[in-house]
C-alpha cells in the first residue's frame, strides 16, 4: 500500500505544482519541455542525443523542441568535430537569459505553493524522492535541483 501511495502523493503534488508552472511557461512563452532543454544546457553544450536520454524525450521530440529553440534565437547548433552525424547544442546568450529568468520565475511560484510547509519537510521530502530515484537508477542531472 505505501507504494500506491508514494506514487499518488507524487502525482497530486505534481499536478499542482504544474498548474501554477503553467502560468510562468506562458509568460515567459516556453513550454515545459523547452524549458527542461534549456536547464540542462546551462550545464554545457550537448548532443541532442545526450538531451534526448537525460529529458526522458523522443528523438523526434527533442528534435522539435530544438527546432523551436534555434528559431526563437536561444539555442545554436554546430557541427560536432568528433562525430559528424551530430551536432553540439548550447545555448546563445539569450538562451542563457532567459534558462536564468524563467527558472528564477519557476523556483519562486514553487517556493510560493510549498512556502506553508517547513521548510525540514520539504527537505526531507526531497531527500526521500531522491533516493527513491537513485535506487530506480532514475537520478538523471533533471533531477538535482536548478543549474545555476
Amino acid at each position: 500500500m505505501s507504494s500506491l501511495s508514494l506514487a499518488q502523493h507524487a502525482v497530486r503534488l505534481q499536478t499542482l505544482l504544474e498548474r501554477h508552472i503553467a502560468e510562468v511557461l506562458k509568460q515567459h512563452g516556453l513550454s515545459r519541455s523547452e524549458l527542461d532543454v534549456l536547464g540542462a544546457l546551462a550545464g554545457g553544450p550537448a548532443r541532442p542525443q545526450e538531451l534526448s536520454s537525460q529529458l526522458l524525450l523522443t528523438t523526434g521530440g527533442i528534435s522539435n523542441i530544438l527546432r523551436r529553440l534555434e528559431a526563437d534565437g536561444h539555442i545554436t547548433r554546430e557541427a560536432n568535430a568528433k562525430d559528424a552525424r551530430s551536432n553540439i547544442v548550447r545555448l546563445t546568450p539569450q538562451g542563457e537569459a532567459i534558462a536564468r529568468e524563467t527558472g528564477d520565475a519557476v523556483t519562486e511560484v514553487i517556493d510560493r505553493v510549498l512556502g506553508p510547509v517547513d521548510a525540514s519537510v520539504v527537505s526531507a521530502a526531497a531527500d526521500h524522492l531522491h533516493r527513491v530515484l537513485v535506487a530506480l537508477g532514475e537520478d538523471a542531472p533533471v533531477h538535482r535541483g536548478p543549474t545555476r
